[in-house]
């Protein structure tokens, strides 16, 4: 499969909320039509902070990272991480899903992030999510507590990241 991965324009936000729609309901996911919205997408546009992976000119996935200021009170993050990021809103079609396709995306999230100055990434993950618990675990974010926002239990992720170790890593294949 052969994918390209490139921020969000303005032109992408109605397949991106189909995107999201799409996926109301499916195992693991706590979206609803009320969130994500077509305002979120914007906002995400605007900040340069959307990312897309587009195939045979269609978007098949989706995720935004960037600040929103909304985990910076939990106390369960790590004080080495002094500009840190926040990764929300990662979708995949479901006929795109277990492809490595989520892995991709956080991967070139990581690198992109670190050259925006970010040294770090913070995130929520829904306990009934095991396929992006996997998948997080997989990419080495640590698990460093647990808070319930939204009406919702959440697993708080994070990573502390080192552009010289991101490009080593990611490069040296």
């Amino acid at each position: 499969m052969n994918i390209e991965i490139k921020k969000a324009t303005n032109k992408d936000e109605s397949q991106i909320l189909e995107i999201y729609h799409s996926l109301i309901g499916t195992f693991g996911c706590t979206w609803s039509e009320e969130y994500p919205t077509i305002e979120d997408i914007r906002n995400d546009t605007l900040k340069k902070s959307l990312y897309t992976v587009w195939n045979d000119n269609r978007i098949i996935a989706v995720a935004a990272a960037g600040k929103d200021h909304e985990l910076d009170n939990l106390d369960c993050w790590d004080t080495n991480i002094k500009n840190p990021c926040d990764l929300a809103r990662i979708g995949v079609l479901k006929e795109f899903q277990n492809n490595g396709i989520a892995k991709q995306l956080v991967e070139y999230i990581e690198i992109d992030v670190v050259k925006r100055g970010f040294d770090g990434i913070h995130f929520l993950v829904s306990k009934t999510n095991p396929s992006a618990l996997a998948l997080y675990n997989k990419l080495k974010y640590k698990n460093c507590g647990e808070t319930n926002m939204y009406d919702i239990n959440w697993f708080c992720y994070e990573k502390k990241l080192d552009d010289t170790d991101i490009y080593n890593e990611k490069f040296k294949k």
